[in-house]
């Protein structure tokens, strides 16, 4: 039986990612879409991103290469940092939690979009309840 509830986390998770800068048509905005996912159903796999989330990732997309999802996944990152900085993360937590010479490690950056999901934030910004 079909989940509705995975599908909306796989959208709200995407949206997220696509208002903070990240640009879609890069793998490590896939991997970072799927690794989220994880993350909002299995909390604890934020402590092991190497052996944990990047093996199932690799699985996922079926890359065997760990170090290919790490990398792509921080290019991303820095993509997102060199052109366009990360100050609309600030505005959807509405708190300062990087400067425009801060960038978020990928565990950081796993962790705020999967608390974003979980502390409801995104309700706010989609016009929900």
């Amino acid at each position: 039986m079909f989940d509705r509830r995975f599908q909306d986390i796989n959208k709200i998770v995407t949206l997220a990612l696509i208002r903070i800068g990240l640009r879609p048509d890069l793998a490590g905005f896939s991997y970072l879409c799927y690794a989220i996912e994880l993350v909002i159903r299995q909390p604890r796999l934020i402590r092991n991103l190497c052996k944990g989330i990047y093996i199932q990732v690799g699985e996922a997309f079926e890359t065997s290469k760990n170090n290919c999802v790490e990398r792509s996944i921080r290019h991303a990152i820095e993509d997102t940092y060199l052109n366009k900085n990360f100050s609309e993360l600030n505005k959807m937590f509405n708190t300062e939690i990087f400067t425009i010479h801060d960038k978020p490690t990928s565990g950081q950056l796993i962790k705020l979009i999967a608390e974003y999901y979980n502390l409801g934030l995104y309700k706010e910004h989609l016009g929900i309840g």
